[in-house]
């Protein structure tokens, strides 16, 4: 076949040699700046770094233990932290943390436990060397902008279980789209008598055949726990009106766990815009 010659008056465009050039560009065009996107998308995510609970600025019963949650980047360098030890360092003390084994997803967290060896003392402010352990690695929950986690020490030891005043139970549920994606938060509300930090770690499964439970540890703040996943990261990963099923168990800063409650059943927030 001759090649094609573009004649007075002819538009590239419009002819089947043109058509087909164009369809191929597309379909290299389409996936590479698909691909641009979800760069960008990432760059603005605030992902990498490790968490800490209590949060840092609670104050926190003598012989309190600690979470350390590594997001992203972060998580195999805190899953390699156990059996190693941290310091906690206050004015005229220094008490050692051995790291322990935790729990872990598949969803780019994992979740170890800092349990100090001894005890802590009292009306002191105690600060983390994470530095020590994991240089040039952020503080995602840091208060002020803080570079390393800091709690104050109470009058003595946390020696009661917490106990359920209301047990916990769906009250509504979050979407927001963003120019990242979309987010979805379910909210539970609870009750607990406990004088000390609270949080739960939850194990989430659909109730039909599909992903991998997803496990995580999630802080009581206000009666309140929010499960769900960010725009492009976050805690738990959800479908649109999917049926889940929540396993929660709740532990106070000491490590006491309250008494068992049944599995919370929910559907998780449904986008129906572009519907």
């Amino acid at each position: 076949m001759a090649p094609y010659r573009r004649g007075p008056g002819t538009d590239l465009a419009s002819t089947p040699q043109g058509r087909r050039l164009g369809s191929t560009v597309l379909r290299f065009l389409v996936p590479l700046f698909v691909l641009l996107l979800a760069r960008d998308a990432f760059a603005q995510c605030l992902g990498d770094g490790v968490q800490v609970f209590p949060t840092p600025g609670a104050i926190v019963p003598i012989n309190s233990r600690f979470l350390l949650e590594g997001v992203g980047t972060a998580r195999e360098p805190v899953v390699a932290l156990v059996g190693k030890k941290l310091r906690l360092v206050a004015d005229g003390h220094e008490a050692e943390v051995k790291a322990q084994r935790g729990w872990e997803s598949s969803l780019g967290r994992a979740t170890i436990i800092l349990k100090v060896v001894g005890k802590l003392e009292a009306d002191k402010r105690y600060t983390l060397r994470i530095d020590e352990a994991l240089p040039n690695v952020a503080l995602l929950n840091g208060r002020g902008g803080a570079v390393l986690p800091e709690w104050h020490t109470g009058k003595g030891a946390d020696t009661q279980p917490p106990r359920w005043l209301k047990r916990p139970a769906v009250s509504e549920g979050f979407l927001r789209r963003t120019a990242q994606g979309t987010a979805r938060f379910v909210r539970l509300n609870l009750s607990l008598r406990e004088e000390s930090p609270a949080y739960l770690v939850v194990k989430l499964e659909p109730r039909r055949p599909g992903p991998s439970v997803q496990q995580y540890v999630v802080p009581v703040t206000n009666n309140a726990a929010f499960i769900g996943h960010e725009a492009c990261s976050g805690t738990f990963a959800m479908e649109d009106g999917r049926s889940y099923r929540a396993r929660i168990e709740a532990f106070d800063a000491a490590g006491h766990n309250a008494p068992p409650v049944p599995p919370v059943d929910f559907e998780a927030p449904a986008d129906y815009s572009a519907q």
